[in-house]
């Protein structure tokens, strides 16, 4: 039986493999996407549990997109990950289901640990 869906956002193709690589190796089913755009297109928007994205890439950003899913009603759990993260940034983006924002380097089992916290959060 497949994991919980996890969708993955960031423009940058090994991120996104060894995000999809790190999830599915602890038992969650992920779908890849390369922008905002793409994802809000898709159907995974109404099926994902948890979404994990870049902040900073081209055309639509991780905050623009947790603030557009926020303005369409969308209560999924968010996790962004940026070279810049700071408290003061989670702090701006709570009311868009914005859960965590990791530094990069990501520390895989910090990743993990949000994840399950988003998930259980929604059972």
């Amino acid at each position: 039986m497949p994991g919980p869906l996890l969708s993955i956002i960031d423009d940058d193709d090994d991120v996104r493999q060894s995000l999809q690589d790190l999830v599915e190796s602890v038992g969650y089913t992920a779908r890849l996407f390369e922008s905002g755009e793409a994802f809000l297109a898709s159907d995974a928007l109404l099926e994902s549990q948890c979404i994990i994205s870049d902040i900073q890439m081209a055309g639509m950003t991780g905050v623009a997109l947790a603030e557009q899913l926020a303005r369409r009603g969308n209560r999924t759990p968010v996790i962004l990950i940026s070279a810049f993260a700071t408290e003061e940034m989670l702090r701006g983006l709570r009311n868009a289901n914005v859960i965590a924002v990791l530094p990069k380097p990501l520390q895989p089992n910090a990743l993990i640990d949000q994840i399950k916290s988003a998930l259980a959060g929604r059972s």
